[in-house]
């Protein structure tokens, strides 16, 4: 670790030195609609040469529509600007000398000549971009994205992995997922579920921020994941339609409908999904009673049949007032019915006898999500100059209804039944204020508050059935009632400067936290007021125009969420329980990111590599709670570290073969001394993704997907390797407006959890596989309205 503080810094304080001392400028600017005045985002913009009419660099314009050229020679030049659907637009010729160094040009591109017969799409979006603070994934580039959920898609993104439960991490690591930047209830405890329901052909783009700026809330292990989802800002009315249909009567639609009159932009969007999950957990495990040293053994085998429907809606509107003042408002509804049916087969063999039985269990989960969405933003007299109020609040209310029944066969007694009924409500205030101010050409300004107040109320009522009365009456050790309430107050800052080559943002973010664990049934309340101070830093050096080193620093927080916090128990098995723990303490991470990108003639290279250092990392630690039951908690590691390296090779042959391939290799040493365990624990931990697609001409193209993550370590014992093959193919049609595509996910069936557990007193094995071979076949039609003559608009719909 000191050895990479000193290479960091030496690399810092030796950059400036590095620049030549030649005459070196920049140019920057922005691409806008010319009509709506609307940024134009992944606009090519190419500097050219005036003697020459060589290419000097080339950019693509982010969300604002902005772009900028950096270690630009003196000399004469002009800007050349290309968007489908648009007229190519140059700019006036400008000069880098001493006098100028720094240039700024604006670009407003004009789409009134263009007619839908004189434009020929024969290019690509590139898939995967990098920039100083993110990665972004073009999720419109992925054929499984058609048909698939969003939890399918984020296997195909480099850097991220997700397990058979559908739980998403980022570099082997907790993260937080953003919904359009904001935090959402729907991430919350059941973020997995919710993933695995949402349509991916419902996001435009997935970025990945592995080191975020103090503009995010710090949360997250791993970084944060943020799901921009669609909303069309094209002229006229556009739309989109889909069908999938698969195997076990699986199935799912949607459609998405957006109308722009240039100042009012209306949008909304529906998609159904019914979907079938059929999965089998063996867990056997041998238990040694800490005083008399006898044995016993348990085995279970649990097949559960799952099938969920879900609903997914959107509604909102966008509404330019002036060409300095835009306000929005927008709502979203999310339904998932869930209907469950599992039969656990269970054999205890122990000193206090033996039992054969089975286990029923009948559930019915049903999930709502309402929420709504304001802003208003003003803009100055200079471009990028602007301030944005937002206002976001959200209801999540949850019922689950559980019928458990036990058909014994040894010992020959009556059958048991217990009902257990939990009822969670999730409410979500967050308030954000946001300040940019671009100070000159090299300087930019971001300042915020950022609140947010959550309550999470949780309740469990528990029945038991009486034998002589042949009722249910309550069960006391079942009931409980919990209450968490958490306030997050933020103010941050960042101020971005570019010095030639050199790009620098720093930030800081301050964060009040006020947290309250409510245990309402035993009239106990535990707080846990905080401050902390979360600062980032960001460093960009261009060696040359296609060649840039990175570094990056954050500290981070990951916060334990209500139901790892509540003390209370689930009682779905009596003999693996889990409770929470109220007095789990937050994660705080100190992550440390170089990085260098290198891209010629279609290839490109990310190479990085990055340490972080947890204090109070959360582990899941099991113990005998007595000779027939295991209780499962959370608990507070004394602390992580851990080294990795990664590279995202992307390679990018005539838009014929595109292929993304991201090995990454992870060294982490846990110490978990504070809880009992001496001996520090240390692990080597590699993953590879791969996603590769091949054009057949300018209509069909194929697409293969791969993951495979090797063994992974816990306090406890070791999570064993896995893999998964996918595989999808497209075909377009109707003059490109469709699509037919087919899927397969999960080829060869290889996809599972197996993990073992070793202890003193316990050793335990469990293997869970799910029904993951998954075949769909799709059809999707993009529509558009074109206007006619002097209001004549491009659709790029398809």
């Amino acid at each position: 670790m000191q050895k990479l503080y000193v290479f960091s810094f030496l690399l810092l304080f030796s950059l400036p030195l590095m620049v030549r001392s030649q005459i070196i400028g920049s140019v920057s600017g922005t691409v806008t609609d010319l009509k709506s005045k609307a940024p134009l985002e992944f606009v090519n913009v190419v500097l050219k040469s005036q003697s020459d009419h060589t290419v000097k660099g080339h950019e693509v314009t982010g969300a604002d529509g902005s772009y900028t050229f950096k270690s630009i020679p003196e000399g004469s030049y002009y800007i050349q600007a290309s968007y489908i659907g648009y007229d190519d637009t140059r700019t006036v010729l400008f000069v880098i000398n001493s006098q100028y160094k720094n240039s700024r040009q604006h670009i407003a591109l004009d789409n009134s000549k263009s007619t839908l017969k004189e434009v020929s799409i024969n290019s690509k979006k590139a898939v995967y971009v990098n920039s100083i603070d993110k990665k972004v994934y073009h999720v419109d580039q992925d054929i499984m994205a058609k048909s698939g959920s969003a939890s399918e898609v984020l296997q195909n993104v480099p850097l991220v992995q997700v397990d058979i439960d559908g739980n998403v991490s980022l570099r082997n690591s907790a993260v937080t997922i953003l919904i359009n930047g904001k935090i959402s209830p729907l991430m919350g405890k059941n973020a997995a579920a919710v993933l695995q329901q949402l349509p991916a052909n419902s996001i435009e783009r997935i970025e990945v921020i592995t080191n975020p700026s103090a503009k995010y809330k710090p949360d997250g292990t791993g970084g944060i994941i943020n799901i921009i989802l669609k909303k069309d800002v094209k002229r006229g009315l556009n739309g989109t339609v889909t069908g999938n249909a698969g195997n076990r009567e699986r199935y799912n639609a949607g459609t998405s409908l957006n109308y722009n009159t240039g100042k009012f932009n209306l949008f909304g969007s529906y998609s159904a999904k019914q979907d079938d999950r059929l999965r089998t957990t063996v867990n056997q495990r041998l238990q040694t009673d800490q005083v008399t040293h006898l044995q016993s053994t348990y085995s279970d085998f649990l097949t559960a049949k799952t099938r969920p429907f879900s609903q997914i809606a959107s509604l909102g509107f966008d509404y330019t007032i002036d060409p300095k003042n835009s306000l929005g408002l927008s709502g979203n509804f999310y339904q998932r019915n869930l209907y469950k049916d599992d039969l656990t087969n269970k054999r205890v063999t122990s000193t206090s006898g033996n039992q054969v039985y089975d286990r029923f269990r009948k559930n019915l989960e049903q999930e709502k999500s309402t929420s709504g969405a304001f802003y208003f933003e003003h803009g100055f007299s200079k471009e990028e100059h602007k301030i944005r109020l937002e206002v976001n609040l959200a209801h999540s209310p949850e019922t689950e209804d559980n019928r458990y029944t036990n058909v014994f066969s040894v010992p020959a007694i009556a059958d048991q039944k217990d009902n257990t009924l939990i009822l969670q409500t999730a409410d979500t205030r967050q308030i954000t204020l946001s300040y940019e101010n671009p100070l000159s050409e090299q300087i930019k300004l971001e300042a915020g508050y950022d609140g947010q107040f959550n309550t999470h109320d949780m309740d469990f009522s528990g029945e038991a059935f009486n034998q002589t009365t042949q009722q249910f009456i309550p069960d006391i050790q079942k009931t409980n009632h919990f209450i968490y309430n958490e306030h997050v107050q933020a103010v941050y800052g960042t101020y971005t400067q570019a010095f030639q080559k050199i790009t620098m943002m720093l930030g800081l973010r301050g964060e009040y936290s006020a947290v309250n664990s409510g245990l309402i049934t035993t009239g106990e309340s535990i707080p846990n007021h905080y401050f902390k101070v979360y600062p980032t830093l960001h460093f960009s050096y261009k060696l040359r125009e296609n060649k840039e080193l990175q570094l990056n620093y954050s500290r981070r927080v990951r916060r334990p969420e209500a139901d790892e916090l509540n003390p209370f128990a689930e009682y779905a098995d009596p003999t693996n329980i889990r409770v929470g723990n109220p007095r789990l303490l937050p994660e705080i991470i100190n992550s440390v990111e170089a990085g260098y990108q290198w891209r010629k003639n279609g290839i490109s290279l990310m190479p990085g590599i990055y340490y972080r250092y947890t204090m109070n990392r959360f582990t899941a630690i099991t113990e005998a709670l007595n000779d027939s039951v295991l209780v499962t908690r959370q608990q507070n590691l004394a602390n992580d570290r851990a080294f990795g390296a990664d590279v995202v090779i992307g390679v990018n042959l005539q838009d014929k073969l595109v292929i993304n391939f991201t090995p990454n290799i992870f060294y982490n040493e846990i110490d978990a001394s504070n809880l009992g365990y001496s001996n520090k624990k240390s692990t080597v931990t590699w993953t590879a993704n791969l996603n590769a697609s091949y054009s057949l001409g300018l209509l069909t193209a194929l697409q293969l997907n791969s993951t495979y993550k090797s063994a992974r370590l816990t306090p406890q014992g070791r999570y064993l390797p896995s893999y998964v093959l996918n595989l999808g193919a497209k075909r377009d049609v109707l003059n490109k407006k469709g699509s037919v595509y087919l899927t397969v996910s999960d080829l060869f069936k290889t996809q599972r959890q197996e993990a073992d557990l070793q202890g003193p007193y316990l050793v335990q094995h469990v293997k869970t596989v799910s029904n993951s071979r998954i075949f769909y076949l799709g059809f999707s039609y993009s529509f558009g309205v074109v206007k006619k003559k002097k209001d004549m608009q491009f659709d790029n719909g398809g």
